[in-house]
């Protein structure tokens, strides 16, 4: 399955989120500005996919909400221990 094109979009950001839009690139070696907005909207779409789930959790069971406060997956934390 081949993926769709790249569309093509222009955007302005003020001086210091383009300045820091840059410095991020750079930091973590991404080959464009591009890749680094693109790191940018996945962020904020896992952000807010967090915020949804959770919002489901409260709306269904407020005993099951409180597995997602501060833990976006909703999984206790876990060194693995429990497994070997």
């Amino acid at each position: 399955m081949a993926s769709d094109p790249a569309q093509r979009m222009t955007i302005s950001l003020p001086p210091d989120a383009a300045r820091y839009l840059e410095q991020y690139q750079q930091t973590h070696h991404l080959s464009s500005r591009s890749e680094a907005v693109l790191k940018a909207v996945q962020a904020l779409r896992d952000q807010q996919l967090a915020e949804d789930y959770a919002a489901l959790a409260r709306e269904n069971n407020p005993e099951r909400a409180r597995l997602l406060e501060g833990n976006t997956d909703g999984l206790e934390p876990s060194d693995g221990s429990e497994w070997m």
